[in-house]
Formats: structure tokens, sequence, C-alpha cells
């Protein structure tokens, strides 16, 4: 394990996650930097209680947590499944629409049972991803603000600022951008790749379920490469 100066943190234990990650940010992290998931790291981090009612709260709190947990840089990710339908249900409780230890497939099966009498016209829905960049005062974190002209103390207080716009958490610099893609829900599940609700999101630009597309083809639309190339837009490249 290399220091907290040349580590960026992932704040998620999700392994589906790591690997989109991963892969969406190949091109982005200098050479002599590293990208670790929160469970590589050489202690036991707590686990953030994800008590936010919006996907900005909690990214926010998951990413901060962490950074000042270790020293580190930390990107956070917080994301779900809003339909019409369900009047943006299930939302932020996409990971446990079930319940607390649900697992996908007890999240899907109920999201077939809300939806049973619905129409296929009326089961427009969406993936949200907020992802969240929470930036220690390290030479990563240096760095990255001078990449865009910018120090600690010019940043002012905050806990939750808008999209693309910094905010400090005491020693913590925080930015946070949003990505969307658009589906329909569909009742039977098509294809084994991908993770969560990806096997009955249908996305018909693509003709495909997010789970019978390949990572490439998913990290080309998905909502979290749409918030990520936000962050990457704003930094100009890592």
């Amino acid at each position: 394990m290399k220091s907290y100066n040349d580590t960026i943190i992932l704040a998620t234990a999700n392994q589906g996650k790591v690997r989109e990650f991963s892969k969406l940010l190949a091109g982005l992290i200098a050479p002599e930097w590293q990208l670790v998931d929160r469970l590589a790291w050489s202690a036991t981090l707590p686990d953030t209680v994800e008590d936010a009612e919006t996907f900005e709260g909690n990214a926010v709190k998951k990413a901060v947590e962490i950074a000042r947990a270790t020293g580190c840089c930390a990107l956070s990710d917080d994301s779900g499944l809003q339909v019409d339908a369900l009047h943006g249900a299930p939302g932020v409780y996409s990971a446990r629409y079930a319940g607390e230890d649900a697992k996908d497939a007890d999240n899907n099966a109920k999201l077939v049972r809300e939806l049973a009498d619905v129409p296929m016209a009326d089961r427009s829905a969406r993936f949200v991803s907020v992802v969240c960049l929470a930036i220690a005062n390290n030479d990563i974190g240096n760095n990255l603000l001078a990449r865009v002209n910018t120090s600690f103390t010019d940043i002012a207080p905050g806990k939750l600022g808008k999209e693309g716009e910094w905010v400090r958490d005491n020693d913590i610099a925080v930015i946070w951008f949003r990505g969307t893609v658009e589906g329909m829900i569909v009742e039977i599940p098509h294809g084994d790749g991908g993770f969560g609700y990806d096997p009955h999101f249908y996305v018909p630009s693509s003709g495909k379920t997010m789970a019978e597309m390949s990572l490439d083809e998913k990290n080309a639309i998905s909502h979290r490469a749409v918030a990520l190339e936000k962050l990457y837009e704003f930094f100009g490249g890592f």
C-alpha cells in the first residue's frame, strides 16, 4: 500500500462499481497515483450511514468520511433507479428496496411486482449517479486544485454545494457531478452482465438492457460515465 499522498480511494465495497470505475478512470489517473477501493485500504474503514434524502447528500457524506478517515482523496458514487410510475422509487433506497439485507434478485423481484399492472408505455425510468470527489489537503489534492487554479483557502466552507461548485467541509474540499441515462423497465430480465437492476433496464437507443451490454458499451452511455465525463472535463484530465 502506498501512502495517502499517492492514493485515491473509491469509497465503495461494491465490486460491480469498482470494475466500472476502474475502467472509466483508467485514462485519468496520473501514472504515479493509484486507485484502490475501500476494502484495499490498510485499515478497516467505517461504513457510512446513507441516511440523506438525495443522491447528492449520500455521495458527499461517503466521500468526506473516507477522505477524513484516511487522509486520502476519495471518490464516491451514490446511484440508483428512479421509476416514473413509482413516483421516483426506489431512488436512494435502490440497494435496499426489498430490505436492508436485500440482494439484487430480491430488489428486482420487488420491482417487477410493483410494476405488474403498469403497461410498457408507462414504464419509463432512469439510472442516476452522483459522483463526488473529496479532496484532502495532500499532494494529490493540491495538484488537483492547482489544475483549476484554486487552493483550499479559496474555497468557502459549506456542506453541500450545487453541481460543479466547490465547497469546503472543514479540511476537505468537495465537488460533485450528476449523470443520468434514460430507459424502460422490462418484466423479463435479459443478459447476465452488470449488476443491480441492469437485467431489467432496457435502453431504447441501444436496443439492449444494461446487462446485455459489454462493459465498454455500458461505460459509453451509463449514468456513472456521464457523471465522470463531467468530472474529467472540469479538471481537464487527471
